[in-house]
């Protein structure tokens, strides 16, 4: 207010300075309202059968060409099915891929390794980052509804994906290592 009183140089800076807070804290609102409605009311499941193959495939084009992120894709010649509803299948991998890039500091090249594989007639899927890792005193709470080591977010995520994954009697789990990914 004292800048724009006193007609102040420094008076555009400060409003645009303060406009774009705004319009993050009002978009990060946003955000939270969002996660928090899908995670209250996830949509009833339309499992089907469906090649688990293609959609990791396809979950993969949407990000492979970054270009802070170097992200490859291990995927079995054999045809692997599995019976879930693919939108939320999409969503698990849309989130866990956006959770291994954010983990990635900006001081490093990011990489980020994608495998699909069958063992014991159960299909895995395997995501790899070389992101910081997880504090061992975090390490239990990470699926739990609204916890988040991240500035910003619902920390509902993780809880969503692990929702989605036992709904389809999976299981989800990670193995982290500080500094390595």
């Amino acid at each position: 207010i004292a800048a724009y009183e006193d007609k102040s140089d420094k008076f555009d800076m400060f409003f645009k300075k303060v406009t774009s807070t705004i319009l993050n804290q009002i978009e990060t609102l946003k955000n939270i309202a969002t996660e928090f409605s899908n995670f209250a009311k996830m949509p009833k499941a339309e499992n089907e059968k469906i090649l688990i193959n293609d959609l990791v495939s396809s979950v993969h084009d949407l990000f492979r060409k970054r270009e802070d992120v170097d992200i490859y894709l291990i995927v079995p010649i054999d045809e692997l099915f599995v019976f879930c509803d693919k939108n939320q299948m999409i969503r698990v991998l849309n989130n866990l891929i956006n959770n291994s890039i954010q983990a990635i500091p900006e001081h490093r090249k990011g990489k980020i390794d994608i495998q699909l594989g069958q063992k014991n007639n159960f299909a895995f899927i395997s995501i790899k980052d070389n992101g910081i890792g997880i504090n061992e005193d975090m390490r239990e709470k990470v699926f739990l509804p609204n916890f988040t080591t991240k500035n910003s977010g619902t920390g509902l995520g993780l809880a969503m994906c692990r929702q989605i994954i036992e709904s389809v009697n999976g299981k989800i789990y990670f193995i982290s290592e500080i500094n390595v990914g």
